[in-house]
């Protein structure tokens, strides 16, 4: 795969234009050698030219920087990532103590833990520090029983840093700078907002639904510093992304020959410790411990925040990674059209929110007794009713944790069955264009005795039935 850095930038340039995107960095590594590009601007208000060099938000891809100090701590021999949580944070509260005793630290770092922690309420910048997050952390509960399912939980990364932070008495900024940051070398990043402003650095982006013309620039840049563990804080250029990337493809070794952790725990990393084959998940065939892996061996993840939108991919085997990093939040469009090709290339798994779902099947009949119902987390809540001989779901966001999200239900919409226990909704129900299959699939599971589903899947999330 060869990439010509004139091709990339006109490309990106086009597809800036073509997506409504005001800016966007890209840089691809391919045996040996990097290609980088940069277009358009860091913010629509100043006109400031998006670089090479620009600072952005890599959004949850932090999960992956800190699941990286948690097995540092492993190599030094200070935790076992088979241990349980309570062995290192003796006073962490859940609201299930009998869960939190078999929550294992491995369980925070490949979303098994079961904890209903997708996100909470903000409670304003002086009070949003990691450790009061923890302490707010004692009232969620449980959405399954520890290491029974999968369910994506933000909540359970930040006390995985938490962890990090409470076992080596640093903060965990300081140890992402002093441990990733400084170990690998690299130049343009900011843990922490007013570190941005030592760089040229990006802000956010959404397009109004309401007018649904230009995009207009985010009211506020970050989400709670709270949950920074699982993606809050992170802002690094495209090039510095691969280059930490490059270090996990390696063994653990940077390419300034430092390293980053052992090799033992590299390839723990990126080797299956869940598989969700069969389990309606389309963004991965399972997850290591912070990398999301498809069978061939591609890692991956993706990020979000206020208006952002970021994607990293490396294939160790193909000595290949690529990382795309925009600053809107509908940025998904663009990047799954200038990654597609690449990945297409390699064999691999579709971009991230893209797959191969047959939409135009369906079922004959399906009896909907078992699939009424509500279904919820912390964060959503679904509606299950029967219509006449089918079904209907709506959304309710219930935190409003980006401006341009609403609170108020959802239409109800029709879901159509395409195999056994799933079905795809035809509307834009959860937020995203139709082009993107993957997060128009519903799935519901576990059935319970007297036969109605206890959860309901979505993406890479379960949801409890409440009634």
């Amino acid at each position: 795969m060869k990439i010509c850095q004139k091709d990339l930038q006109e490309s990106l340039t086009a597809l800036l234009a073509r997506h409504k995107v005001p800016g966007a960095s890209v840089a691809l590594y391919y045996d040996g050698e990097f290609c980088t590009a940069a277009a358009g601007v860091t913010n629509v208000n100043t006109g400031v030219e998006l670089t090479e060099d620009t600072v952005m938000q890599i959004g949850s891809i932090a999960k992956v920087f800190t699941a990286t100090l948690v097995m540092q701590l492993v190599d030094r021999g200070l935790v076992d990532v088979d241990a349980p949580v309570c062995r290192y944070l003796p006073k962490l509260a859940l609201r299930d103590p009998q869960a939190l005793e078999q929550i294992a630290v491995k369980m925070l770092l490949n979303h098994t833990s079961g904890i209903d922690g997708e996100f909470i309420p903000d409670h304003g910048h002086d009070e949003e520090t990691i450790e009061k997050a923890i302490a707010r952390f004692a009232k969620l509960g449980q959405i399954f029983s520890p290491g029974a399912d999968f369910s994506y939980c933000n909540a359970a990364t930040v006390v995985a840093g938490y962890l990090a932070q409470q076992t080596t008495a640093t903060s965990w900024y300081r140890l992402i700078q002093e441990h990733i940051f400084n170990s690998l070398n690299l130049q343009h990043v900011a843990t922490l907002p007013e570190e941005a402003l030592l760089h040229r650095a990006a802000v956010g982006h959404y397009i109004n639904p309401a007018i649904r013309e230009d995009p207009v620039r985010t009211s506020h840049a970050f989400l709670p510093l709270s949950f920074a563990p699982a993606g809050t804080a992170l802002m690094m250029s495209a090039r510095s992304l691969v280059e930490f990337a490059v270090a996990h493809m390696n063994d653990g070794v940077g390419l300034n020959g430092a390293r980053l952790i052992s090799s033992s725990s590299a390839g723990a990393m990126r080797t299956y410790t869940v598989q969700n084959k069969g389990k309606a998940y389309t963004y991965a065939g399972g997850i290591g411990l912070g990398w999301m892996i498809s069978d061939d061996g591609l890692l991956h993840h993706a990020g979000g925040g206020p208006g952002t939108f970021a994607v990293l991919y490396a294939h160790p085997r193909m000595n290949w990674a690529a990382a795309i990093l925009t600053n809107a939040d509908h940025g998904l469009a663009l990047i799954n059209e200038l990654i597609g090709p690449w990945l297409e290339d390699l064999g691999t798994i579709k971009p991230f929110g893209m797959t191969d779902i047959d939409v135009t099947s369906t079922l004959h009949h399906v009896d909907p007794e078992p699939y009424v119902g509500i279904y919820q987390d912390i964060a959503h809540r679904y509606e299950v009713c029967r219509k006449g001989d089918g079904l209907t779901i709506s959304k309710q966001t219930k935190i409003a944790y980006y401006e341009n999200i609403s609170t108020r239900p959802t239409a109800p919409a029709p879901l159509r069955p395409i195999d056994t226990h799933t079905f795809l909704v035809d509307t834009e129900l959860v937020e995203h264009d139709k082009l993107f299959a993957a997060f128009r699939l519903f799935v519901f599971r576990n059935p319970g005795v007297s036969g109605s589903m206890q959860h309901l899947g979505n993406s890479m999330r379960l949801y409890r039935r409440v009634a």
